[in-house]
């Protein structure tokens, strides 16, 4: 198991998550998820969910991408776990 990657409080990452893992990650927060999936794979494959991670009073949380879903809330159950496994 690779170790959890580390996030201070305020910290905010864009992710990209499939299969229940996280497969791309960047703290640059200046590309829009748009730019962030052109770089990673092109295009968001399919079943992958993007968004963005961030660190609030000790806990990690995903929040959907408004551009790629149309809407801006909680990642499903199974984003929230692979952030959790992924990052603290």
């Amino acid at each position: 198991m690779r170790d959890k990657i580390k996030m201070r409080d305020g910290d905010t990452m864009l992710i990209m998550a499939k299969d229940g893992a996280i497969i791309h990650f960047t703290p640059n927060m200046s590309w829009p998820h748009v730019e962030f999936v052109r770089r990673m794979t092109g295009e968001l494959p399919d079943g992958a969910w993007v968004g963005t991670v961030s660190k609030f009073e000790g806990k990690v949380a995903a929040i959907s991408s408004k551009y790629f879903f149309g809407y801006q809330l909680p990642g499903p159950d199974w984003v929230q776990c692979a952030v959790k496994n992924a990052f603290e």
